[in-house]
C-alpha cells in the first residue's frame, strides 16, 4: 500500500539523519566546544524532555486534525533544529536548539505510528512494526557510513546533511502521503484526554516502560562515550551503530516470528531482563570480547522489547484514539530517557560503575512492573480486541 511504503520510507531516512548526527553530537560539544559531558548529557535530556514529553498532546492533535500536516511539519521543524546546530556555540543557544529539534520530533512520532498502524490490517501489525524497525535499522547502518564520513568534516556539514534530509523528507510527505489516512471519526481534545485518562491498565503499562527507555537511551550518550574511552578511538562509534544495525537487520524478523510463542507481555518482560544484563556487561567491559558479548545481549533486550511494546499499543488502543495512545505511551521514553540522558552524563564523570548498576536495576524494576500488570490483566479478566494475557 502507497501510504505503508512511504511510511517505512520516511522511517529509513529519519533514522539515517537522526543516527548520523545526535550520536555525534556530544563529542562534538565536549570536543569542538570544549564543554563538559554534563552539558552534552543535558543538552539531549531537554531534546528528549521536549520530544516525549509533548508528544502525547501531538497525539491528541493528529487524532483531531490532519495526520499528513503534523508528520511533514514535524520533519521540517527537526530539520530546521538540526540546522541550528551548525551556529550554535554556547549552552544556551544549544539548549534552544534542542528545544526545536524535541518539538518536530515531538509533531511526527506518535502520529508516524499511529499512522501506519490505522493503515495496517490489525492481523499484520506485529510484522509490520517489525519490519519497520528493519528499515529504521538499516537506516542505522548507512548513518553509521555517512556519520564516518561527516566526522572527518567539519560538523557544519553534519548539521546541513542531516537536516536536509529531514526538510526533504517533510516535503515529500506532505506532497504524497494519501488524503484518506485515518477513516475513523475525528475526536475532541477532551474525548481524547478522558479516555486515555481512564485507562489505569495502559497507564501503568506506560510508566513500566520508563525503565527500558532508561537502559534504551544509554545508546546516544554513555554507551558510545564508554566505547571511546575503552577503545582510544571517537570513529569506533560509527562501527557501533553499523553493527547494531546489522544485528537488528538480519534479526529482528525472525526473532518477531519465534516471540509469537509467547503472550505479548511475556517478550517484553523478557527483553527488559536481557537489556540489563547487557547493559551491566558493557560496564565492566575492559576488552573487546566483553563489550561485544554485552553489546549484543543489549540489542536483543531491544529488539525483544520496542515492536512488540508498539504493537501492543496498537492493539488495545481505539482506531479513533490512536496517536493519542501513541503519543501517551512516549510519556515513558521522556521521563526515563530525560533521566538517563541527564544524569547519565554526570554519573558518567562522577560515578561511571553506578551508571551501568542503575540501568541493571532499571531493567530488573520494569520487568516485575510488567509481571504486575499480566497478573492485573488476568485477575481482572482484561479484555480487549485482542488477548493480552
Amino acid at each position: 500500500m502507497k501510504a505503508i511504503r512511504l511510511l517505512l520510507v520516511n522511517s529509513f531516512l529519519m533514522n539515517v539523519s537522526f543516527f548520523a548526527f545526535i550520536p555525534f553530537l556530544s563529542a562534538y560539544i565536549t570536543g569542538s566546544l570544549a564543554l563538559s559531558a554534563g552539558i552534552a548529557g543535558l543538552v539531549l535530556m531537554i531534546r528528549q524532555l521536549t520530544q516525549q514529553g509533548t508528544s502525547f498532546l501531538s497525539g491528541i492533535l493528529g487524532d483531531r486534525f490532519d495526520y499528513r500536516l503534523m508528520i511533514s511539519t514535524g520533519m521540517v521543524l527537526r530539520g530546521a533544529g538540526f540546522l541550528l546546530f551548525a551556529i550554535c556555540t554556547t549552552p544556551l543557544e544549544l539548549i534552544a536548539a534542542a528545544i526545536i529539534t524535541g518539538l518536530g520530533g515531538s509533531l511526527f512520532e506518535p502520529t508516524s505510528k499511529a499512522a501506519l498502524s490505522i493503515f495496517t490490517p490489525p492481523a499484520k501489525r506485529g510484522d509490520v512494526f517489525a519490519l519497520d524497525k528493519i528499515v529504521r535499522h538499516s537506516g542505522i547502518i548507512c548513518a553509521g557510513i555517512l556519520g564516518g564520513v561527516l566526522l572527518q568534516l567539519d560538523f557544519f556539514y553534519s548539521s546541513l546533511v542531516c537536516g536536509g534530509i529531514f526538510i526533504f523528507s517533510g516535503v515529500i510527505t506532505f506532497m504524497n502521503l494519501p488524503n484518506e489516512k485515518v477513516a475513523v471519526p475525528k475526536q475532541s481534545l477532551a474525548d481524547s484526554w478522558e479516555k486515555v485518562k481512564s485507562d489505569r491498565l495502559f497507564i501503568f503499562f506506560t510508566i513500566s516502560m520508563i525503565g527500558f527507555w532508561f537502559m534504551f537511551m544509554q545508546l546516544y550518550l554513555t554507551i558510545p562515550l564508554h566505547a571511546a574511552k575503552v577503545f582510544n578511538s571517537p570513529t569506533f562509534v560509527s562501527s557501533l551503530f553499523i553493527v547494531y544495525g546489522v544485528i537488528v537487520v538480519f534479526l529482528q524478523y525472525p526473532l518477531q516470528k519465534w516471540t509469537r510463542r509467547f503472550q505479548r507481555l511475556s517478550a517484553i518482560k523478557m527483553g527488559m531482563s536481557i537489556m540489563g544484563a547487557g547493559m551491566l556487561l558493557i560496564g565492566i567491559s575492559t576488552s573487546i570480547l566483553l563489550f561485544w558479548a554485552g553489546f549484543c545481549i543489549y540489542a536483543l533486550g531491544i529488539m525483544l522489547v520496542e515492536p512488540t511494546s508498539y504493537e501492543y499499543t496498537a492493539e488495545i488502543a481505539p482506531p479513533q484514539f490512536s496517536a493519542s495512545y501513541f503519543g501517551f505511551a512516549l510519556l515513558a521514553m521522556a521521563v526515563g530517557g530525560g533521566i538517563s540522558q541527564g544524569a547519565g552524563g554526570w554519573m558518567y564523570e562522577h560515578m561511571p560503575q553506578v551508571n551501568w548498576l542503575i540501568g541493571a536495576l532499571a531493567g530488573i524494576s520494569s520487568a516485575l512492573c510488567i509481571h504486575v500488570l499480566q497478573g492485573w490483566n488476568k485477575r481482572a479478566g482484561y479484555r480487549r480486541k485482542y488477548s493480552v494475557r
